[in-house]
Protein backbone atom coordinates (compact mmCIF):
# COMPACT_ATOMS: atom_id res chain seq x y z
CA UNK A 1 0.00 0.00 0.00
CA UNK A 2 2.77 2.39 0.96
CA UNK A 3 4.65 1.57 -2.25
CA UNK A 4 1.57 2.33 -4.33
CA UNK A 5 1.01 5.60 -2.50
CA UNK A 6 4.60 6.68 -3.06
CA UNK A 7 4.35 5.76 -6.75
CA UNK A 8 1.15 7.79 -7.08
CA UNK A 9 2.73 10.78 -5.39
CA UNK A 10 5.72 10.52 -7.72
CA UNK A 11 3.41 10.50 -10.76
CA UNK A 12 1.46 13.51 -9.46
CA UNK A 13 4.67 15.39 -8.76
CA UNK A 14 5.94 14.67 -12.27
CA UNK A 15 2.65 15.85 -13.77
CA UNK A 16 2.74 19.04 -11.72
CA UNK A 17 6.31 19.71 -12.80
CA UNK A 18 5.48 19.19 -16.46
CA UNK A 19 2.49 21.54 -16.21
CA UNK A 20 4.56 24.22 -14.49
CA UNK A 21 7.37 24.13 -17.05
CA UNK A 22 6.55 26.91 -19.49
CA UNK A 23 8.11 27.07 -22.93
CA UNK A 24 10.26 30.19 -23.29
CA UNK A 25 9.73 32.33 -26.38
CA UNK A 26 12.12 35.17 -27.24
CA UNK A 27 10.32 38.22 -28.58
CA UNK A 28 11.93 41.33 -30.07
CA UNK A 29 10.45 44.83 -29.68
CA UNK A 30 11.55 48.44 -29.96
CA UNK A 31 11.38 50.48 -26.76
CA UNK A 32 8.45 52.64 -27.86
CA UNK A 33 4.81 52.93 -26.78
CA UNK A 34 3.99 50.51 -29.60
CA UNK A 35 5.61 47.73 -27.55
CA UNK A 36 3.03 48.25 -24.81
CA UNK A 37 0.69 45.37 -25.81
CA UNK A 38 3.55 42.86 -25.61
CA UNK A 39 4.58 43.91 -22.11
CA UNK A 40 0.92 43.98 -21.06
CA UNK A 41 0.40 40.45 -22.41
CA UNK A 42 3.38 39.28 -20.35
CA UNK A 43 2.54 41.07 -17.11
CA UNK A 44 -1.21 40.31 -17.25
CA UNK A 45 -0.44 36.60 -17.55
CA UNK A 46 -1.70 36.03 -21.09
CA UNK A 47 1.50 34.25 -22.14
CA UNK A 48 1.55 32.19 -18.95
CA UNK A 49 -2.00 30.99 -19.61
CA UNK A 50 -0.78 29.65 -22.95
CA UNK A 51 2.07 27.79 -21.25
CA UNK A 52 4.63 30.31 -22.49
CA UNK A 53 7.25 32.39 -20.75
CA UNK A 54 7.84 35.62 -22.68
CA UNK A 55 11.47 36.74 -22.80
CA UNK A 56 11.09 40.22 -24.32
CA UNK A 57 14.28 41.63 -25.83
CA UNK A 58 14.57 45.36 -26.57
CA UNK A 59 16.25 46.56 -29.77
CA UNK A 60 17.14 50.06 -30.92
CA UNK A 61 16.31 49.45 -34.60
CA UNK A 62 13.96 47.22 -36.56
CA UNK A 63 16.64 46.03 -39.01
CA UNK A 64 18.65 44.18 -36.35
CA UNK A 65 15.45 42.76 -34.92
CA UNK A 66 14.39 41.33 -38.30
CA UNK A 67 17.82 39.76 -38.82
CA UNK A 68 17.63 38.17 -35.36
CA UNK A 69 14.34 36.47 -36.22
CA UNK A 70 15.61 35.32 -39.59
CA UNK A 71 18.69 33.80 -37.93
CA UNK A 72 16.66 32.01 -35.26
CA UNK A 73 17.95 34.08 -32.33
CA UNK A 74 14.39 35.28 -31.72
CA UNK A 75 11.08 33.47 -32.11
CA UNK A 76 8.83 36.47 -32.77
CA UNK A 77 8.95 40.21 -33.25
CA UNK A 78 6.47 43.06 -33.20
CA UNK A 79 7.85 46.31 -34.50
CA UNK A 80 7.79 48.94 -37.21
CA UNK A 81 8.20 47.73 -40.77
CA UNK A 82 11.33 48.58 -42.74
CA UNK A 83 13.15 47.55 -45.87
CA UNK A 84 15.26 45.18 -43.79
CA UNK A 85 12.14 43.16 -43.02
CA UNK A 86 10.87 43.33 -46.60
CA UNK A 87 14.14 42.15 -48.15
CA UNK A 88 14.42 39.23 -45.73
CA UNK A 89 10.78 38.36 -46.33
CA UNK A 90 11.36 38.53 -50.09
CA UNK A 91 13.94 35.77 -49.63
CA UNK A 92 11.25 33.62 -48.05
CA UNK A 93 12.54 33.63 -44.47
CA UNK A 94 10.01 35.90 -42.66
CA UNK A 95 6.21 36.06 -42.57
CA UNK A 96 3.73 38.57 -41.09
CA UNK A 97 1.23 37.00 -38.70
CA UNK A 98 -0.61 39.99 -37.15
CA UNK A 99 -0.64 43.78 -36.90
CA UNK A 100 1.21 45.99 -34.49
CA UNK A 101 0.53 49.75 -34.31
CA UNK A 102 -0.84 52.09 -36.97
CA UNK A 103 -0.15 55.75 -37.53
CA UNK A 104 -3.70 57.07 -37.19
CA UNK A 105 -5.37 60.47 -36.64
CA UNK A 106 -5.50 61.52 -33.02
CA UNK A 107 -2.81 59.09 -31.88
CA UNK A 108 0.71 60.57 -31.66
CA UNK A 109 3.27 58.23 -33.14
CA UNK A 110 5.81 59.49 -35.66
CA UNK A 111 6.35 63.18 -35.02
CA UNK A 112 7.96 65.74 -37.30
CA UNK A 113 10.18 67.78 -34.99
CA UNK A 114 11.94 71.06 -35.86
CA UNK A 115 15.15 72.28 -34.25
CA UNK A 116 14.92 75.53 -32.33
CA UNK A 117 17.31 77.19 -34.77
CA UNK A 118 15.21 76.29 -37.83
CA UNK A 119 12.02 77.28 -36.03
CA UNK A 120 13.42 80.73 -35.30
CA UNK A 121 14.29 81.07 -38.99
CA UNK A 122 10.69 80.41 -40.03
CA UNK A 123 10.23 76.65 -40.40
CA UNK A 124 6.72 76.60 -38.93
CA UNK A 125 4.71 74.26 -41.17
CA UNK A 126 5.01 71.21 -43.40
CA UNK A 127 5.01 73.36 -46.54
CA UNK A 128 8.14 75.13 -45.22
CA UNK A 129 10.21 71.93 -45.23
CA UNK A 130 11.38 72.31 -48.85
CA UNK A 131 15.12 72.95 -49.02
CA UNK A 132 15.79 72.05 -45.39
CA UNK A 133 17.90 69.27 -43.88
CA UNK A 134 15.73 66.39 -42.66
CA UNK A 135 16.98 63.70 -40.30
CA UNK A 136 15.82 60.11 -40.89
CA UNK A 137 17.29 56.96 -39.34
CA UNK A 138 18.09 54.81 -42.41
CA UNK A 139 16.96 54.42 -46.03
CA UNK A 140 13.87 52.24 -46.21
CA UNK A 141 13.00 52.68 -42.54
CA UNK A 142 9.45 53.31 -41.34
CA UNK A 143 10.15 57.04 -40.81
CA UNK A 144 11.57 57.23 -44.37
CA UNK A 145 8.36 55.79 -45.83
CA UNK A 146 6.10 57.86 -43.56
CA UNK A 147 7.94 61.08 -44.37
CA UNK A 148 7.75 60.19 -48.07
CA UNK A 149 3.95 60.02 -47.80
CA UNK A 150 3.87 63.34 -45.96
CA UNK A 151 6.15 65.06 -48.48
CA UNK A 152 4.05 63.73 -51.37
CA UNK A 153 0.86 65.06 -49.77
CA UNK A 154 2.39 68.53 -49.51
CA UNK A 155 3.88 68.47 -52.99
CA UNK A 156 7.52 68.31 -51.91
CA UNK A 157 9.76 65.88 -53.84
CA UNK A 158 12.32 64.17 -51.64
CA UNK A 159 14.97 65.46 -54.05
CA UNK A 160 14.13 68.97 -52.82
CA UNK A 161 15.28 68.06 -49.31
CA UNK A 162 18.69 67.54 -47.77
CA UNK A 163 18.13 64.14 -46.16
CA UNK A 164 20.58 63.27 -43.41
CA UNK A 165 20.76 59.59 -42.41
CA UNK A 166 21.36 59.50 -38.65
CA UNK A 167 21.41 55.65 -38.29
CA UNK A 168 19.25 55.71 -35.14
CA UNK A 169 16.50 57.68 -33.43
CA UNK A 170 18.90 58.44 -30.57
CA UNK A 171 21.38 60.10 -32.95
CA UNK A 172 18.52 61.98 -34.60
CA UNK A 173 17.35 63.32 -31.24
CA UNK A 174 20.84 64.61 -30.42
CA UNK A 175 21.17 66.22 -33.85
CA UNK A 176 17.87 68.06 -33.42
CA UNK A 177 18.67 69.24 -29.90
CA UNK A 178 22.06 70.57 -31.03
CA UNK A 179 20.66 72.28 -34.18
CA UNK A 180 22.78 70.12 -36.51
CA UNK A 181 19.70 69.34 -38.62
CA UNK A 182 16.61 71.44 -39.29
CA UNK A 183 13.94 68.78 -38.79
CA UNK A 184 13.45 65.04 -38.40
CA UNK A 185 10.98 62.21 -37.88
CA UNK A 186 11.11 60.46 -34.52
CA UNK A 187 8.81 58.33 -32.30
CA UNK A 188 6.39 60.05 -29.95
CA UNK A 189 8.44 59.44 -26.79
CA UNK A 190 11.44 61.24 -28.29
CA UNK A 191 9.36 63.97 -29.92
CA UNK A 192 7.47 64.76 -26.73
CA UNK A 193 10.65 64.67 -24.62
CA UNK A 194 12.37 67.15 -26.94
CA UNK A 195 9.35 69.45 -26.78
CA UNK A 196 9.02 69.18 -22.99
CA UNK A 197 12.70 69.94 -22.46
CA UNK A 198 12.60 72.96 -24.76
CA UNK A 199 15.16 71.37 -27.08
CA UNK A 200 12.99 71.43 -30.23
CA UNK A 201 9.49 72.17 -31.52
CA UNK A 202 6.86 69.65 -32.58
CA UNK A 203 5.60 70.45 -36.07
CA UNK A 204 2.94 67.75 -36.14
CA UNK A 205 2.10 64.04 -36.28
CA UNK A 206 2.32 62.11 -39.53
CA UNK A 207 -0.70 59.97 -38.60
CA UNK A 208 -2.88 63.09 -38.62
CA UNK A 209 -1.75 63.80 -42.17
CA UNK A 210 -1.42 60.39 -43.82
CA UNK A 211 -2.32 57.21 -41.86
CA UNK A 212 -0.39 54.01 -42.58
CA UNK A 213 0.36 50.54 -41.17
CA UNK A 214 3.32 51.25 -38.93
CA UNK A 215 4.15 47.80 -37.66
CA UNK A 216 3.45 44.09 -37.67
CA UNK A 217 4.07 40.97 -35.64
CA UNK A 218 6.07 38.42 -37.57
CA UNK A 219 8.05 35.22 -37.27
CA UNK A 220 10.36 33.06 -39.33
CA UNK A 221 8.94 30.97 -42.15
CA UNK A 222 10.41 27.94 -40.36
CA UNK A 223 8.30 28.68 -37.28
CA UNK A 224 5.23 29.48 -39.36
CA UNK A 225 5.47 26.14 -41.15
CA UNK A 226 6.94 23.88 -38.49
CA UNK A 227 5.69 25.25 -35.17
CA UNK A 228 2.07 26.11 -35.86
CA UNK A 229 0.88 25.29 -32.33
CA UNK A 230 3.52 27.65 -30.89
CA UNK A 231 2.57 30.43 -33.31
CA UNK A 232 -1.10 30.06 -32.40
CA UNK A 233 -0.32 30.19 -28.66
CA UNK A 234 1.79 33.30 -29.18
CA UNK A 235 -0.97 34.98 -31.18
CA UNK A 236 -3.67 34.24 -28.61
CA UNK A 237 -1.54 35.84 -25.89
CA UNK A 238 -0.47 38.74 -28.09
CA UNK A 239 -4.02 39.52 -29.23
CA UNK A 240 -5.18 39.48 -25.60
CA UNK A 241 -2.52 42.12 -24.87
CA UNK A 242 -3.66 44.14 -27.88
CA UNK A 243 -7.25 44.07 -26.60
CA UNK A 244 -6.17 45.19 -23.12
CA UNK A 245 -4.15 48.06 -24.61
CA UNK A 246 -6.88 49.07 -27.04
CA UNK A 247 -9.64 48.99 -24.44
CA UNK A 248 -7.58 51.12 -22.06
CA UNK A 249 -6.97 53.97 -24.50
CA UNK A 250 -9.43 53.81 -27.41
CA UNK A 251 -13.18 54.44 -27.52
CA UNK A 252 -15.49 52.03 -29.40
CA UNK A 253 -15.58 54.48 -32.33
CA UNK A 254 -11.77 54.66 -32.55
CA UNK A 255 -11.06 57.91 -30.71
CA UNK A 256 -8.32 58.48 -28.13
CA UNK A 257 -9.55 58.47 -24.53
CA UNK A 258 -8.31 57.05 -21.24
CA UNK A 259 -10.71 54.39 -19.99
CA UNK A 260 -10.97 52.73 -16.57
CA UNK A 261 -7.93 50.47 -17.03
CA UNK A 262 -5.65 53.17 -18.48
CA UNK A 263 -3.64 53.79 -15.30
CA UNK A 264 -3.01 50.07 -14.83
CA UNK A 265 -1.75 49.67 -18.40
CA UNK A 266 0.38 52.82 -18.15
CA UNK A 267 2.01 51.50 -14.97
CA UNK A 268 3.01 48.29 -16.78
CA UNK A 269 4.38 50.24 -19.75
CA UNK A 270 6.18 52.80 -17.60
CA UNK A 271 8.09 50.10 -15.76
CA UNK A 272 8.93 48.13 -18.92
CA UNK A 273 9.91 51.13 -21.05
CA UNK A 274 11.55 53.12 -18.22
CA UNK A 275 9.52 56.20 -19.15
CA UNK A 276 7.21 58.41 -17.04
CA UNK A 277 3.58 57.33 -17.26
CA UNK A 278 2.41 60.87 -18.04
CA UNK A 279 4.79 61.03 -21.01
CA UNK A 280 3.56 57.67 -22.33
CA UNK A 281 -0.04 58.84 -21.88
CA UNK A 282 0.60 61.64 -24.38
CA UNK A 283 2.13 59.27 -26.96
CA UNK A 284 -0.30 56.35 -27.09
CA UNK A 285 -0.16 54.49 -30.41
CA UNK A 286 -3.33 53.26 -32.12
CA UNK A 287 -3.70 49.49 -32.36
CA UNK A 288 -6.49 47.43 -33.88
CA UNK A 289 -8.30 45.53 -31.13
CA UNK A 290 -8.03 42.24 -33.05
CA UNK A 291 -4.53 42.89 -34.45
CA UNK A 292 -5.86 43.12 -38.03
CA UNK A 293 -3.41 44.28 -40.70
CA UNK A 294 -3.97 46.93 -43.37
CA UNK A 295 -3.13 44.81 -46.39
CA UNK A 296 -3.59 47.67 -48.84
CA UNK A 297 -0.94 49.76 -47.13
CA UNK A 298 1.44 46.79 -47.01
CA UNK A 299 1.08 46.60 -50.81
CA UNK A 300 1.67 50.37 -51.01
CA UNK A 301 4.82 50.08 -48.90
CA UNK A 302 6.20 47.34 -51.14
CA UNK A 303 5.53 49.44 -54.25
CA UNK A 304 7.09 52.54 -52.64
CA UNK A 305 10.30 50.72 -51.71
CA UNK A 306 10.50 49.04 -55.12
CA UNK A 307 10.13 52.38 -56.92
CA UNK A 308 13.19 53.68 -55.06
CA UNK A 309 15.34 50.67 -55.80
CA UNK A 310 15.39 49.52 -52.18
CA UNK A 311 13.57 46.22 -52.56
CA UNK A 312 15.52 43.19 -53.71
CA UNK A 313 13.74 40.63 -55.88
CA UNK A 314 10.09 40.22 -56.74
CA UNK A 315 7.60 39.99 -53.90
CA UNK A 316 4.05 41.11 -53.25
CA UNK A 317 1.86 41.45 -50.18
CA UNK A 318 0.33 38.03 -50.75
CA UNK A 319 3.77 36.44 -50.38
CA UNK A 320 4.41 38.08 -47.01
CA UNK A 321 1.06 37.77 -45.24
CA UNK A 322 0.65 34.28 -43.80
CA UNK A 323 -3.10 33.80 -44.19
CA UNK A 324 -3.09 30.85 -41.80
CA UNK A 325 -2.61 33.37 -39.00
CA UNK A 326 -3.12 36.95 -40.17
CA UNK A 327 -6.47 38.75 -40.33
CA UNK A 328 -6.80 41.73 -42.66
CA UNK A 329 -8.82 44.87 -42.19
CA UNK A 330 -11.88 44.89 -44.47
CA UNK A 331 -11.36 46.91 -47.61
Amino acid sequence: MLVRLLALLAVLAACAASVSRAETVKIGVLQTAGAGPMYIARDKGHFAREGLEADIVAFDNSQTLAVSIASGDLDFGATSLSIGFYNLAARGVLRMIAAQGRDAPGFPNNGVVVSNGAWEKGLRGFADLRGHSIGLPTPGSGPHYAFGLLAEKHGIPLSALDIQWTKSSANLTVALASNRIDAGVTPSINALSLQRNGQAKLLGWIGDETPWQLGAAYTSTNHANGKQALVEKFLRAYRAGMRDYHDAFVTPDGKRRDNTTADEMLAIMSKALDQPADLLREGITYVDRDARLDGRDIARQIAWHRARGLLEGNVDAGDLLDRRYVTLLPE
